[in-house]
């Protein structure tokens, strides 16, 4: 418990002080691409903006969790991440589509951009991410970390981008180049923000976990000695990370001790493999005709 606890004091101090430089950066990059006239910078400061939720709510995510309940909130408070998150990408979609449309006419008509300011801030930005990268690292442990870690390696590649996009214009005057780049970025940030949507949504809708299967789950539980068929099996997420499952279970006839240590096998099992820690199992000791598994139902027997 101990180590447990240490490991998410380091997660969070790394969260904490990532989230305040990414927020600082992505200031100093607006203003930079509105001083040097160059839709790249400016398209990779959204871009960069894309982190603050991931990294707040990671951060969020681990004192979430010392939230007691309450008479409303039987389950807590953390649905209230994943409708930040579905909001937020919402907007970015209408972000990229502006970036888009603004790309498109500096097309038409090429503004000049700053190039000594451009690469300056993108070699800047380089050094923020992978500073960034570093602090994460040391706790990549968390599962919430790594996921920042792979949308932190998107924006070094969007500032390696912007660094050959600003030597070229600086030695070719060919500025369409900013726009070009800045089409790329906002493609990263629709992709982005597509993926949390779709996340999101399965989670808004109460869908099966991402990457988790129905069958398997309810052949693992049919796997525990003791248990005779399981249906009815239900799984939701709560939050991002915190998933539930309810389940009828028909067990052969014992005691209530047994059937205690029973329970105790099944959640094991649930947490060691699907890392489902909140369940409400129901268990049945009457003869009932047996049920034939259909896919999509939850149903399965031994």
């Amino acid at each position: 418990m101990h180590g447990h606890r240490e490991q998410a004091l380091r997660s969070a101090r790394a969260l904490r002080w990532s989230l305040i430089a990414t927020l600082g950066f992505v200031l100093v990059e607006f203003g930079a691409g509105y001083y040097a006239g160059s839709l790249a910078l400016i398209s990779d400061a959204v871009h960069n903006l894309t982190d603050v939720p991931t990294l707040a709510l990671s951060l969020l995510a681990l004192h979430i969790s010392a939230w007691p309940a309450d008479r409303k909130r039987t389950y807590g408070y953390h649905r209230a991440g994943v409708l930040a998150a579905f909001v937020n990408a919402l907007l970015l979609v209408a972000v990229a589509g502006y970036i888009l449309w603004e790309g498109y006419a500096r097309l038409q008509a090429p503004v000049p951009v700053r190039t000594t300011v451009m690469l300056v801030v993108a070699l800047v930005a380089l050094g923020v991410n992978s500073g960034i990268a570093l602090a994460l690292w040391r706790a990549r442990r968390d599962v919430n970390i790594r996921s920042v870690l792979v949308h932190n390696a998107g924006d070094a590649v969007s500032n390696l981008g912007i660094v050959v996009g600003a030597i070229v214009i600086a030695y070719t005057g060919w500025y369409a180049v900013d726009p070009v780049i800045s089409f790329g970025i906002a493609a990263l940030v629709l992709w982005s923000a597509w993926g949390i949507i779709q996340d999101t949504t399965n989670i808004l809708l109460e869908g099966l976990p991402k990457g988790m299967k129905l069958e398997e789950v309810a052949r693992e539980i049919l796997k525990v000695p003791g248990v005779e068929e399981v249906h009815d099996v239900h799984i939701w997420s709560l939050g991002s990370d915190l998933h539930a499952l309810s389940c009828h279970v028909r067990i052969a006839d014992m005691q209530m001790r047994e059937a205690g240590k029973l329970l105790g096998h099944i959640n094991q099992v649930l947490a060691e493999r699907f890392r489902i820690t909140h369940t409400t199992i129901q268990f049945e000791q009457t003869a009932t005709q047996p049920v034939q598994y259909l896919p999509g139902s939850g149903n399965t027997q031994n």
